[in-house]
């Protein structure tokens, strides 16, 4: 096998390779979808936690309207008494681009239901109430939303993987939104094309490199001499690519002459 063959190999196949990793990350997925169950099922695999003196049993996750619910099941000890709750919230999906993760953040949270010593009473029943209630309920509204904030700020509803699909897909996304009562997560297929072109550019330069050396290696010797020449590392690329377009042409050039040569 030639050299000349050799190469056209590598190219072809780092061309095939490239394409087909740029149709793969651009038409592969424009989102995710989460339904309740799938978002209930991440928000609990952590449960129970106990932070502080409270400890967080479980969490629901229900949605309707377009719009995202948390009931958070939780015990502590308030006043000397055992304590149990369900508090409800309204959830709202949040992306954190530091730990590249979706959490939820909770909004306007409230007791719906408390059961001390046993003894079980409903809030919205006001002839149940009394004093010792009216005491309780405020610190287990206090102890309970700031115990639910910290567990759901920690937990991440979905991460992007560290691989390069994952690296693509965090430069893509574009929206986190509450859609036909699911969460979706969408990623912008320009973004992807675009970010998969950058990624497929030094493949491309690396294979013609590789072509262009074995075709001529005292070329490679030349563009290292330029290289070396510029003044600043911001340069090196420009330096490469004027190299890489010199030397097609010249080789086109020189195949146009060969054509045109009437032959012997």
């Amino acid at each position: 096998m030639s050299k000349r063959n050799l190469a056209w190999i590598l190219v072809a196949i780092v061309g095939i390779l490239s394409t087909a990793g740029m149709l793969w990350s651009s038409f592969g997925t424009d989102g995710v979808v989460f339904t309740e169950s799938a978002l209930t099922a991440r928000v609990n695999h952590e449960l129970p936690r106990t932070i502080r003196t409270v400890t967080i049993t479980r969490v629901a996750v229900s949605i309707a309207d377009d719009r995202l619910a948390l009931r958070i099941n939780l015990r502590t000890d308030v006043l000397r008494q055992p304590v149990s709750a369900v508090v409800s919230a309204a959830g709202v999906p949040r992306y954190d681009t530091h730990s590249e993760a979706l959490y939820f953040d909770l909004d306007a949270a409230k007791i719906d239901q408390l059961t001390i010593a046993g003894k079980t009473l409903v809030d919205e029943d006001a002839t149940a109430r009394s004093r010792m209630i009216d005491a309780v309920g405020p610190a287990v509204q206090r102890v309970a939303e700031s115990a639910a904030r910290n567990y759901l700020s920690t937990v991440p509803v979905y991460r992007l993987k560290n691989d390069l699909k994952g690296f693509v897909l965090k430069a893509a996304l574009s929206d986190v939104k509450i859609q036909h009562n699911a969460l979706v997560v969408t990623f912008s297929l320009w973004n992807l094309t675009v970010t998969v072109l950058i990624f497929a550019l030094p493949l491309l330069i690396v294979a013609v490199s590789i072509y262009l050396l074995i075709r001529d290696p005292l070329w490679g010797v030349g563009m290292i001499a330029d290289v070396a020449g510029v003044n600043h590392v911001a340069e090196i690329p420009l330096a490469v690519a004027v190299n890489l377009v010199g030397k097609l042409i010249s080789i086109g050039r020189r195949a146009e002459r060969e054509r045109k040569a009437p032959p012997p």
